[in-house]
Parts: structure tokens; C-alpha cells; sequence
């Protein structure tokens, strides 16, 4: 990694990470630092374009690259980013963005990747019809089972450290969901759900590389012989090593979303048998939505009206996994 001294003004002032975030897409207001960057590795900075959503400043130019840039207190996604991308690259059964050059501006660290082909599955998703959903789903589980299985050597300081994150995810629950405005009928609840899910909670787990993505804002997908496809993940700043349970979350609640057929389809893919669809299962799952780092249920869980459909705990969880599956 290279590091200059640089100007400070190429950067913009900000107060915290709330104010960095309202100015992250504002693409005037890190050009200077992203020319700097273009000019030290010879791209292209023509054609430059912000992407709107994420946590960090995300430019493309005309040449086919994304350069990505890490505010100071979010050096731990650069770091993840790097070494999750390192990892799967080539590796699994659908494409990730290659890592072209890396590098650091007055304690910004930044990736210059490659931009993958394609739309988000975001986007095409309410246009697919059953078959597709329950292909794409599968297709994600197989992609899933094959990063799982990717050996996790050199990559321990992504380690969530299971068993000490999940006591912390406890302690901090009902505050979390407080915050993110779940009913308070059911953060009401959460003391005495988690305490009947700690059984069913992964312990002393053997982890794996969990990528923390599998969201539809991070699959691409391109229309290939008629139909949509899933090839391309992107964004990997969310990455750790932890149980690979806790990577299921994302398909299940954005995509499956209360579909006994696609949750099927996806689980299955993963590995879970049919005798494995159980209740016991949904409550191991809700419970892992609820101590999710990340976790913020009125924007994940996508079944319209679901506030008004599940008076307990017990009964949201049904509502997104209706296992028994037969």
C-alpha cells in the first residue's frame, strides 16, 4: 500500500459519521480526492459517476472501474473488503469485482476494482415470476455454500468472535430495536424470546467466511437465454468469519420473504434438509435477525403489512419462516 502526503483540502470537512454520510454521494465534494487517485495509478477519470446507496464513496468512471473510498473510522470495511475479495475472487461460482490497485490518501484508505456487468436483483425482482425467484434463490444458496467452504487462514482479524459478540448482541437488543422503531409490543418481547431461542443459537462455532451481502442491493443479475440470472456480487466492507446461519438472514428476509416455496428453495440449496424445516429452525432464524449486527426490521423484513399481521414474536416468525415444509 501506498501513502503520500496530501493536502487535507482534498477532502471535505465533517463533523461525524452521520455528516459524513449526507455528503458520501456528493461527488463534487471528493472529486479532488478521487482525480488524486486517478492520477496516481493512470485511469481514466472521465465519464465519473456516484453511486447514491452504501456507507462509503463509491465512483465509477468510463473505463470500467470503481474506486472506493474508506473514510478514517470505517478503515475496518477497507480492511474486510480487501481481504474478503482476496479470498473469493475466482473462487466461487459467480463473479466478484477484482482488486486493481489499493492504496491510501491522507488516512483514507481506497480500492480501484473492476465494475461488474449488470443490474441489482433489487431491481428486477418485482418483475419475476415465481420459477425465477425460486432459481435466483437457489442459485444464491449454491454461491453461498461455496464461499462457506473457502478456507479462512489469514483471515482471523475478521473474526467476530462468536460466542462475546452474541452475549453483546443480547445486552444491546432491546435498546437496538427501541432505536430502529420496532412495535414496542414486541421489543417488549425480546427478553423472553431470546431466552427460550439460547438453545438453538450456534456456540463455539468453527467459522466461516460469511460475506454479510447476500442482499438484493449486492447481487447483479443480467438476462441471459430470456431469463434474469444471478452473476455478480459486489461489496464486501461487511465481511467476517462467524457461523455460516448468520449469512442466511439476508435472502430469507429481503427476498424469500414469508414464502414457504422460496425459503425452500434457498435453504435447500445451502444444504438444509426437508426434515430440518422446522419450527425449531424459524426460531433459531428470528432470533438471529433480532441480534443481528445490522439488524433493523422494518427495512428488512419484506412482507407488506407484516406490523399488523404478527401481534408476538412468535407469531412474526411464523410469518416470515412458515416451517413445517413438506
Amino acid at each position: 500500500m501506498t501513502a503520500d502526503p496530501i493536502d487535507q483540502a482534498l477532502f471535505p470537512p465533517f463533523d461525524d459519521a452521520a455528516g459524513f454520510d449526507r455528503i458520501r454521494a456528493d461527488l463534487g465534494a471528493f472529486l479532488p480526492a478521487i482525480r488524486a487517485v486517478c492520477e496516481r495509478h493512470g485511469l481514466a477519470a472521465s465519464g465519473l459517476a456516484a453511486f447514491e446507496r452504501g456507507t462509503n464513496v463509491v465512483v465509477s468512471n468510463d473505463a470500467g472501474q470503481i474506486i472506493k473510498l474508506f473514510p478514517p473510522f470505517l478503515r475496518h470495511q477497507f480492511e474486510a473488503e480487501r481481504l474478503a475479495l482476496g479470498r473469493v475472487h475466482g473462487n466461487v461460482p459467480v463473479a466478484t469485482p477484482e482488486i486493481l490497485r489499493e492504496g491510501e490518501l491522507d488516512g483514507w484508505p481506497y480500492l480501484v476494482m473492476s465494475r461488474l456487468p449488470g443490474r441489482t436483483l433489487e431491481e428486477v425482482w418485482p418483475a419475476l415470476g415465481g420459477a425465477e425467484r425460486a432459481e435466483a434463490l437457489a442459485r444464491i444458496g449454491e454461491i453461498m455454500t461455496a464461499a462457506h467452504a473457502l478456507p479462512t487462514g489469514g483471515l482471523e482479524s475478521l473474526d467476530l468472535g462468536w460466542d462475546a459478540f452474541v452475549e453483546r448482541q443480547i445486552a444491546g437488543c432491546e435498546g437496538r430495536h427501541r432505536r430502529m422503531r420496532l412495535p414496542e409490543r414486541l421489543v417488549a418481547q425480546i427478553p423472553a424470546y431470546l431466552a427460550s431461542a439460547r438453545p438453538l443459537l450456534p456456540t463455539s462455532v468453527i467459522p466461516v467466511l460469511l460475506t454479510g451481502e447476500y442482499t438484493p442491493e449486492n447481487l447483479l443479475v443480467t438476462r441471459t437465454g430470456g431469463a434474469w440470472r444471478v452473476t455478480g456480487m459486489i461489496d464486501f466492507a461487511d465481511a467476517c468469519l462467524g457461523p455460516a446461519e448468520y449469512d442466511l438472514l439476508g435472502p430469507c428476509l429481503f427476498l424469500a420473504a414469508g414464502s414457504a416455496e422460496l425459503q425452500r428453495a434457498f435453504l435447500v440449496a445451502c444444504g438444509t434438509g426437508i426434515a430440518d424445516l422446522t419450527p425449531a429452525l424459524s426460531r433459531k432464524l428470528m432470533a438471529l435477525a433480532l441480534l443481528h449486527r445490522y439488524s433493523n426490521l422494518g427495512y428488512q423484513i419484506r412482507i407488506e403489512g407484516w406490523e399488523s399481521q404478527a401481534s408476538s414474536l412468535s407469531e412474526l416468525e411464523q410469518l416470515i419462516w412458515p416451517f413445517p415444509v413438506r
